[in-house]
């Protein structure tokens, strides 16, 4: 029997409402073109999941899905995007693509009336997301 691996963690603080929230993000590349970020917030008055999927390469735009799930009486939603920025790319930029989709969450928040931020501890937190990415491949 296989084992299931673990999705690698960017250890990002997420608050709500000014108070500390218990959340969890972290990513999977499928090649080197394709990075999938991952949130879960496991409240009990909030459970809620963000997937955000950047496809890009250098010479195209970078095109992003957004799937939300939750909370418990909300229908799920997907939006998805054609960015033009040339700094939100998979394959050269993932720390980038991680900070869309901390906005993203915070919006989802707002949207749902809970006034939240998503705070980076330290760059270093971004270290194994990069080391991960193409550039190592």
């Amino acid at each position: 029997m296989q084992s299931v691996r673990s999705r690698p963690r960017i250890d990002l603080d997420l608050t709500i409402g000014g108070a500390p929230a218990c959340s969890e993000t972290t990513y999977t590349w499928a090649g080197a073109h394709v990075l999938t970020l991952h949130t879960v917030i496991p409240r009990p008055d909030l459970a809620l999941e963000l997937h955000s999927t950047f496809v890009g390469h250098p010479r195209l735009r970078t095109h992003v899905v957004h799937l939300r799930l939750g909370p418990v009486g909300h229908e799920p939603s997907l939006t998805s995007a054609d960015l033009d920025d040339a700094q939100l790319e998979p394959t050269y930029a993932p720390r980038a693509c991680a900070y869309e989709h901390a906005q993203r969450l915070i919006e989802v928040l707002s949207d749902l009336g809970h006034r939240s931020a998503v705070t980076v501890p330290g760059e270093g937190v971004f270290d194994a997301l990069e080391r991960i990415g193409p550039g190592t491949a």
